[in-house]
């Protein structure tokens, strides 16, 4: 089923105030008005005191949503976790509609979201070595001999995106493969190519300590050597980074150039190709440097905060 504006998605679970504020920020795209909302709510976790009352706090506003063609809503009533809920929540939509713009609660989006979204997924739609399209972008170095508002990234993203039920499908899910990549350091340096955390994301979800849906869908871009479409300045701002977020520590490393309205018509290129300069700087937070930064300066305000 062809359509021009996908369905979106948004996963959500406890936080009432981030989930007004992504919601807000969508209903100011023009686009919003012509587009199916479906909100999946997560159940509260047992032994959490206080979690079931902040849910159906959720579950009562996501009731008032409206500006959408149309409000859907799944409720659960048991605690299902983040990577059960998208890849069923997703399955589900992009069996019916062909395609899904996939957003979480804690996501704040330009108003050119949705039109970018929408004009990238049909773009490439029949584009094979594409695999999804990202709102999300880390800030680049500025370059003058780059004149294009979007990128290859051979990285998937996870905060924003969308993809067709033809790339969704082939996504395996239980890594068959591990105990390959598991026995040789080549194909783990090759993996880690585009962020040095992957492997190891990879090997905690396999020894069961993540449940990680994204680590998966990034490994088999990877094996089916696809891209991620991304804008060169973000239309997706994370806001998710409070002691609530679930997968979030308190400290955001990753640094954006945010771009709350885009002005006429995304320049793109009639073929995108990858470039591995844009690519590299892209995915620069994910380096070890960054990633040992971050974890000092979370480490550092945790501890002042303990001493208030």
């Amino acid at each position: 089923m062809d359509i021009y504006n996908a369905p979106i998605i948004i996963f959500a679970f406890n936080r009432l105030d981030t989930l007004k504020r992504c919601v807000t920020s969508l209903q100011k795209n023009t686009e919003a008005k012509d587009s199916d909302l479906f909100v999946f709510v997560d159940g509260a976790r047992e032994k959490h005191d206080g979690e079931a009352e902040k849910v159906w706090a959720v579950q009562q506003y996501v009731l008032s949503i409206t500006g959408f063609k149309s409000v859907n809503h799944r409720f659960s009533k048991t605690n299902r976790g983040l990577a059960q809920s998208i890849i069923s929540g997703t399955t589900e939509i992009i069996n019916k509609y062909g395609r899904v713009i996939v957003v979480e609660d804690d996501l704040y989006l330009s108003k050119s979201f949705l039109r970018y979204m929408n004009e990238m997924l049909n773009r490439y739609k029949n584009d094979t070595k594409v695999m999804q399209v990202s709102g999300y972008g880390s800030k680049l170095k500025k370059s003058d001999d780059y004149t294009w508002d979007v990128y290859l990234n051979e990285r998937a993203q996870s905060w924003s995106w969308g993809t067709w039920k033809d790339r969704w499908e082939y996504v395996d899910w239980d890594v068959k493969d591990f105990a390959r990549l598991q026995t040789s350091k080549k194909l783990q340096r090759a993996f880690c190519k585009r962020g040095s955390d992957l492997y190891g994301m990879l090997k905690e979800y396999m020894d069961g300590r993540n449940n990680s849906w994204y680590i998966r869908f990034n490994y088999s871009m990877y094996k089916q050597h696809k891209y991620s479409v991304c804008p060169v300045r973000s239309l997706v701002r994370n806001d998710g980074f409070t002691a609530e977020a679930t997968h979030c520590n308190t400290y955001n490393r990753y640094k954006i150039d945010f771009e709350e309205h885009h002005e006429g018509q995304f320049h793109v290129p009639e073929r995108l190709t990858p470039n591995e300069r844009i690519m590299g700087d892209a995915v620069k937070y994910w380096s070890l440097r960054y990633r040992i930064y971050g974890k000092l300066r979370t480490y550092w305000m945790k501890l002042t905060k303990k001493q208030q």
